[in-house]
């Protein structure tokens, strides 16, 4: 991972635990976020002993899930977000004390966790930033049990604005709000994306790495009724599950 990456992360966590607010998920919402598809697609999992998040964070997602399992796991590039998620857990939500394991770390390594440690694995915002996908997917594959799923979220390049707006040109803007060179220099080059999916694409690198899609969907402004077209949606994404 390279090391500007390491350090962008670490500007983005460099607030201190007050700022930290909690992940209110509406899964069935006109208008949803990422995450609220994320837990959407989970919901119906009927196997829910443990649960890893790569690309974590603050530790907001793993708070709002952590009802819903046994043992949770998170992991994330940046030590500041994992220092603030571990002094927020702890204070806020000491329940859930020794469910909740937080490791500092790139998903470009290999993962701490045995084989087959998880009933499911999320990975939202993520694979895009990664430098080898196929390891990062192999990883995935290795700690998620067979039955278990991955849920994964990526920018989609075939959204019809980027198509229309390659037509005239520009480039698909998928992780940042401008377009600003000096704004690039500081956050990374589209916000740190160095790799665009469409949903072929995808499907095609899950089962490589050992995985069967089998639910699709998308985020954004009135979501809910434009997700039956993958085109119409700026993010995908997808519930895959672990072959035997």
């Amino acid at each position: 991972m390279p090391a500007d990456l390491k350090a962008i992360y670490e500007r983005m966590h460099a607030q201190d635990a007050s700022a930290w607010q909690p992940r209110v998920l509406q899964p069935d919402a006109w208008t949803t976020h990422r995450y609220d598809d994320v837990a959407r697609l989970l919901r119906d999992e009927k196997r829910r002993e443990a649960l890893l998040e790569i690309g974590c964070g603050q530790g907001q997602m793993l708070a709002a899930l952590a009802p819903q399992y046994e043992r949770l796991a998170g992991l994330d590039l940046s030590n500041n977000a994992i220092a603030i998620a571990r002094a927020v857990l702890a204070e806020r939500y000491p329940q859930w004390a020794g469910r909740i394991e937080l490791t500092s770390g790139s998903a470009d390594e290999r993962l701490p966790w045995p084989d087959r440690s998880f009933d499911a694995v999320i990975a939202c915002a993520v694979v895009e930033h990664t430098i080898d996908l196929f390891g990062v997917l192999d990883e995935i594959a290795r700690v998620t049990r067979p039955g278990g799923v991955a849920v994964i979220t990526v920018p989609n390049l075939a959204y019809l604005k980027h198509t229309i707006g390659l037509l005239f040109g520009y480039l698909p803007r998928t992780g940042t709000p401008n377009r600003d060179m000096r704004y690039w220099r500081e956050h990374g080059w589209d916000g740190g994306h160095l790799h665009y999916f469409t949903r072929g694409a995808l499907a095609a690198l899950l089962v490589e790495t050992g995985f069967a899609p089998e639910a699709w969907t998308g985020d954004g402004w009135w979501a809910r009724a434009r997700r039956w077209g993958t085109n119409l949606v700026g993010n995908l994404t997808v519930r895959a599950r672990r072959c035997p």
